[in-house]
This record gives C-alpha cells, sequence and structure tokens, in this order.
C-alpha cells in the first residue's frame, strides 16, 4: 500500500455538527487515536458536514425517502444520514448495515442517543448478502452511501446491486477512493469507480481531500436531468 494520507480535522468548531452527539463524541478530540476511540473508523469531519448537505440537497423534500448504508461502524454516518432526513420534514427512513454485532450494538447507542433511532434501520451482516434480500423489500433508493468492503470487487457489486433500484437523480456517494494500492494490490474503491467510469455509466465527481485512511468521497449519479 502506499502511504496513507488523513483529511479528518480537529479543532474546528463542533457548532457546525448536524447532531448533538456527535458534538459529544467530537469534544476534545486532537487526534485520530483520540477520534477512534470515540467515533470509530468514521469518515470524521468534514465529510460528515458532506454527506450531511448532499443528502439534505438531493433528498425530494415532498416525498418519503429511503437511504441506504453499508457499514455502519459506529453509527456516525448513520447519525448524520438519519439527520437529514428528519431534517427534510416529510418522512423517511435508513437502512444501515453493519457486519459485526458489537460494532452494530455500538452503533445502536449511538444512533438511539442521537434521537434519530425511530428513522433508522439497522442490520447485521455481511452487505453482500443481507443486501439481496432488503433490497427486495425497496420500491427505491434515493440515496445510497458505500462504506462497507473496500475491495474492488465488493464495492462493485455494491454498486450494481443498489443500481437497479435507485430512483432518478439519486446519489450514490463512496468513501475511501484515494488510488492508496501498489500496481500488484487489489485496486480496491479507487479500482472499482475506474471500472464504472470505463463502462460508461453515469457522472462522478471526485473530492480528494476529506476522510482520513483511506481518504477521498466520490459522489454517482446516473444523470442530472
Amino acid at each position: 500500500m502506499k502511504d496513507p494520507r488523513f483529511y479528518r480535522m480537529y479543532g474546528y468548531d463542533l457548532a457546525v455538527l448536524p447532531n448533538k452527539r456527535l458534538q459529544e463524541l467530537e469534544r476534545d478530540v486532537p487526534d485520530l487515536e483520540t477520534a477512534r476511540t470515540r467515533s470509530g473508523a468514521s469518515i470524521g469531519y468534514p465529510g460528515w458536514g458532506l454527506i450531511y448537505q448532499l443528502a439534505l440537497c438531493s433528498l425530494d423534500p415532498d416525498r418519503f425517502s429511503t437511504v441506504v448504508e453499508t457499514g455502519t461502524n459506529h453509527g456516525c454516518s448513520s447519525i448524520v444520514l438519519a439527520q437529514a432526513i428528519k431534517d427534510r420534514g416529510v418522512g423517511g427512513v435508513l437502512h444501515t448495515i453493519e457486519i459485526d454485532e458489537e460494532t452494530a450494538g455500538i452503533a445502536r447507542g449511538n444512533i438511539a442517543a442521537a434521537g434519530v433511532g425511530d428513522l433508522v434501520e439497522q442490520h447485521v451482516g455481511a452487505s453482500l448478502e443481507v443486501l439481496p434480500g432488503l433490497l427486495d423489500t425497496l420500491p427505491e433508493i434515493n440515496l445510497a452511501f458505500l462504506d462497507g468492503s473496500h475491495l474492488m470487487n465488493d464495492a462493485l457489486t455494491e454498486f450494481e446491486l443498489v443500481l437497479p433500484k435507485l430512483s432518478p437523480g439519486a446519489l450514490v456517494v463512496f468513501d475511501n477512493t484515494y488510488e492508496i494500492a501498489e500496481p500488484h494490490e487489489d485496486p480496491r474503491v479507487h479500482g472499482a469507480l475506474k471500472e464504472i467510469i470505463g463502462r460508461g455509466e453515469g457522472n462522478l465527481i471526485n473530492l480528494p481531500y476529506v476522510s482520513w485512511y483511506t481518504p477521498g468521497v466520490a459522489i454517482w449519479q446516473k444523470a442530472p436531468f
């Protein structure tokens, strides 16, 4: 692997965070080691602000919204997405998938403390095993945040599973997009995105200076209009 890069921020004004639970978890956090004990392997700030604004600005304010997330971890990004649904004020649900039972329990506590538990349905298991059955129950997806396994084939498969369920104009957000792999290694999310664009599928914006190991967030949309 190439040397890691870190763009998670510290020492910022916590009032910019969209939920008080996140503010509590981030209070007096000076470095990555401390952040991991508080909020796990989360995207951190400014990534939380980014996905909050993306959700807030892309979810239809006149319709019930369905959001899908892979990789719940400690539930911080789940809180952000659920808060955006709540702030839209017209109802919605976040389905979030976590592979590890113990980690899902930590997330459950954080989500409840954030006051958004009524908007979140947690699923425990590998995303590639959970997604097919879950998607069969959903009429459509208005936003997907894919942050589970970062191996290329896994990231591609998650994308291919949600693709048929996306509503017109829906966004798919990917974390960990930096080209960290050496030529002989799995190309990870970066390789998956290159494959998607190489197929001529949709439009992609990559934001490199956000998140941490591995940094980068990309936003995919089939068509803008």
